[in-house]
């Protein structure tokens, strides 16, 4: 490599590296030589990706209003909040940036007495300090990834806001932003701060292809607004790939979303995330899915409006719905409707959902006034007293599970059930790998694990398997040391089992013949070979 270093200037080294945008592509490149590292680590690997705070990042900022070369090689810049505390509000946390989880906040946890978080940085400091951010980002010429997860919104409104700015440089890809209610903005000189829908230089941004926004639909009164001009900038961004929105809501209001899945036009639209409280009949919304057969990925809110969603169709579908969707996030009965539609050949995955014996109608299902009992709905009973009612959900999704329609569906997550209908979705779908089990929903009975064995002996093609609350923990505190037999009690029960997932770790298990061991690893780090000083457990 000494002789490519020698043959091409170092301007030219420094274009191919600028032409790299992920990290671990630079490190491969500088470990390729020594004069290629060089300059591939100084110069570009650490000014890549930043994940700051505002206000601790003042120097950076100015450093790279000085440096406008190096401010050019920066492609994501995520601002996170001051506060552990602004994160914990709600379920606003972006993996992205958070290589450890921050619920529940240790930095409060004194004596199980919760702390007062950090007080804020004065009005005139933050608009100080954005201004800097703002010079910052307009020698940002390259940057392809923007997250706003700080609260509140940026304060600066007059001239070059940050919004404007991102939009002026013609680079943006990826947008992330975390948009809280307004309301929650007591002080007087918040007062100016405005929700994200009615903030035109936000909503004028274009050429994204990801869009990742949780914001709300309602102003400072918590009265319902038009989401007509929230809809109007995904609508025209027509390049989205993926498309994740979720909206906040207020006094249980709901949001149709047939304003925007009636004129919505996407290019290359592979991931759809929509949640929140947020509506849509069920035929409008099939015509939408049929419009985008390049799906990957399906991630639902309830949706209920009419009778309609829990009807068989009349015909069986010419065409398969979503032929190349793999992974579905949603209700037993939206899965029911989709594989009644026609998805099913290609789906992988199936996660969100619950199986309860007893539901509430009321609680999942809203009339829908234009809607017309007709002589062939006879079949269709819900029972909206307020009662608790047996599901009609959960034999449609079992029968579903346990039959041939999703030959490729190997991986069951976030489901939501108790110790008696795990036992029955272990026997419908014996052939499960993956399986990861929602944890608030089990009671103290449930951990009982010499109950949950013959069932977990069901399972004989798992691999992974979630479930926290199978092993013992202490307040919110997991003792490792005290799991032992739990774990093995697992291991010898399912034999082909690999890993045990719980929170951001994992047991990875080590089987040489008859003996297992296992040890405490990071997601991602399934290598089942011990590692240099690992500590190795056993249940021996």
């Amino acid at each position: 490599m000494t002789s490519i270093t020698k043959r091409l200037p170092t301007e030219t080294l420094h274009l191919i590296v600028s032409s790299l945008d992920a990290p671990s592509d630079i490190l491969s490149l500088a470990l390729s030589c020594k004069a290629l590292a060089e300059i591939a680590i100084p110069r570009h690997l650490n000014y890549r990706v930043f994940h700051i705070k505002i206000s601790r990042s003042v120097d950076i900022f100015k450093f790279f209003t000085q440096a406008e070369l190096t401010a050019a090689e920066v492609r994501e810049l995520n601002i996170i909040p001051e506060n552990i505390w602004d994160v914990c509000r709600g379920n606003f946390m972006p993996d992205r940036w958070m290589a450890n989880p921050l619920v529940p906040p240790k930095e409060f946890a004194v004596g199980r007495q919760i702390q007062v978080p950090a007080e804020r940085t004065s009005t005139e400091q933050t608009r100080e300090y954005e201004g800097l951010l703002i010079e910052a980002l307009k020698r940002m010429k390259t940057l392809k990834r923007f997250g706003w997860y700080r609260f509140p919104q940026p304060l600066v409104r007059d001239g070059d806001d940050l919004w404007s700015i991102l939009g002026s440089l013609g680079s943006l890809e990826l947008l992330g932003v975390v948009d809280f209610p307004t309301s929650m903005l007591t002080a007087v000189d918040y007062q100016a701060v405005k929700e994200l829908s009615a903030t035109e230089t936000f909503l004028n941004l274009r050429g994204l292809k990801i869009l990742r926004i949780h914001t709300t639909c309602f102003d400072r009164e918590k009265n319902a607004v038009d989401p007509t001009s929230l809809f109007g900038m995904p609508i025209e961004n027509s390049d989205l790939e993926e498309i994740h929105l979720h909206l906040q809501e207020f006094n249980n209001e709901i949001v149709s979303l047939i304003p925007l899945i009636s004129v919505a036009h996407w290019n290359h639209l592979r991931v759809l995330d929509i949640t929140g409280y947020v509506h849509c009949t069920p035929f409008p919304f099939l015509a939408f899915l049929q419009s985008y057969p390049a799906i990957e990925e399906l991630v639902l809110a309830p949706l209920i409006i009419g009778k309609r969603w829990f009807q068989k169709p009349k015909y069986r579908p010419s065409e398969p719905l979503l032929p190349k969707l793999r992974r579905l996030q949603c209700t037993s009965y939206q899965a029911v409707w989709l594989v009644e539609q026609g998805a099913r050949a290609s789906i992988t995955e199936i996660a969100g959902f619950d199986l309860f014996k007893d539901v509430v109608m009321r609680f999942v299902f809203f009339n829908d006034p234009d809607e017309v009992d007709e002589a062939d709905e006879g079949d269709v009973v819900l029972d909206v007293s307020g009662q608790s009612v047996p599901s009609p959900f959960l034999g449609p999704f079992l029968s579903i599970l346990k039959s041939n329609r999703l030959p490729c569906l190997t991986k069951l997550g976030g489901v939501e059930c108790t110790a008696a209908t795990f036992s029955a979705l272990a026997r419908a779908f014996p052939r499960v790998r993956e399986l990861s089990l929602e944890p608030w929903v089990w009671h103290s009975a449930d951990r009982d694990i010499d109950g949950f064995l013959p069932h977990l002996a069901l399972l004989p093609q798992l691999i992974v398997l979630g479930a926290i609350r199978m092993l013992h923990c202490d307040g919110d505190h997991y003792d490792l040391e005290s799991n032992v037999e739990t774990v093995r009690k697992i291991a010898e029960t399912c034999l082909s089992l690999e890993r045990i997932v719980f929170e951001m770790t994992q047991i990875v298990l080590i089987r040489e013949g008859g003996r297992i061991r296992w040890v405490f690893r990071k997601i991602g780090d399934n290598d089942p070979v011990v590692q240099k000083g690992e500590k190795v457990h056993s249940g021996t």
